[in-house]
């Protein structure tokens, strides 16, 4: 391979990062640590004229980067797609908290158990469980 990519060898330290202007800052900040309970892995006050920002974890490798924005796009064409443990308890979870599905929960014949919301930055998150696939 020529280019950029050809002088940086492949890194067994990857990181997945999702990054999101919102004008809903702190409610999406809330959904992705206090409803979710992911953690915080770094975060930053508004300066220079720049938002907030706030990187939440998932696993190993996956990060959702929110950015402070006065104002952001509507999100088409993409979603996340979560693998979790126990799609059903976070269901329940997601209900205590007061968070609407925007997709309700159900068996999919490609094996998956999934449900869907929408985040408070307009994206939706897709949390699914292997349940292996239908005969």
């Amino acid at each position: 391979m020529n280019g950029p990519m050809a002088e940086r060898p492949y890194s067994a330290r990857m990181e997945l990062r999702i990054v999101r202007h919102t004008d809903q800052f702190d409610a999406a900040c809330h959904f992705y640590g206090s409803v979710l309970g992911w953690p915080i892995t770094r975060q930053w006050p508004a300066d220079g004229g720049q938002g907030r920002g706030c990187i939440f974890g998932y696993g190993d490798v996956g990060r959702m980067e929110l950015i402070e924005h006065s104002h952001s796009e509507p999100v088409s064409g993409l979603f996340l797609s979560i693998e979790v443990d126990d799609v059903a308890s976070l269901a329940a979870r997601l209900a205590a908290a007061g968070v609407v599905l925007h997709r309700e929960l159900a068996d999919q014949p490609w094996g998956h158990r999934n449900l869907s919301v929408l985040d408070p930055a307009g994206v939706e998150v897709v949390f699914f469980q292997w349940i292996g696939a239908a005969h």
